[in-house]
């Protein structure tokens, strides 16, 4: 069973050490070495602003990752217009990597985080273009390829991806 909940101060020492294993820190902020302290101004900022959702998810109580959300106003590269939000995740518990989990954990946070929201009609990744696993598992949850472009904010090739809300609902 898979659950969501809020990440709260106390989920810093997890976050530090899943964002610091190997898999993780190859596409997650990749470019940055955090320390402690960093991640801990980090995402403290993060919760006290409240621009961008952070959750922990779990599957039969296990904490086995992060999943964040916010809305995306700069739509170009992803081809579209409407009320958009982007989604990352990454699951940081290496004995849940590679098994699969990945596209009923986006369609739940997609189902019950993002199209709860009758406004929204967009969600949008831009998974690094080289991390296929990433973008295998959006393509199983039902986001297409829209865009391969140079990411600006993240300093690299993205593989610009959406899902509309129509498709997550008509087609699954």
């Amino acid at each position: 069973m898979i659950n969501f909940r809020k990440v709260t101060r106390n989920d810093f020492k997890m976050l530090y050490f899943w964002q610091n294993t190997t898999h993780v820190k190859k596409f997650w902020d990749s470019n940055d070495n955090f320390t402690y302290e960093e991640i801990c101004n980090k995402y403290s900022k993060r919760l006290d602003e409240g621009k961008i959702n952070l959750y922990i998810f779990s599957i039969d109580n296990v904490d086995i990752g992060f999943i964040q959300s916010y809305s995306v106003d700069k739509l170009d590269s992803y081809k579209v217009s409407g009320i958009t939000k982007g989604i990352d995740i990454y699951i940081g518990d290496p004995n849940y990597v590679y098994k699969g989990h990945g596209k009923l954990i986006i369609r739940q946070f997609i189902q019950y985080f993002i199209f709860n929201d009758v406004l929204i009609e967009y969600v949008v990744v831009d998974p690094e273009v080289r991390n296929k696993s990433a973008i295998k598992a959006y393509k199983k949850a039902g986001f297409r390829h829209v865009n391969t472009a140079y990411n600006e904010y993240e300093k690299t090739i993205s593989y610009y991806m959406v899902l509309s809300r129509d498709n997550f609902f008509c087609n699954y």
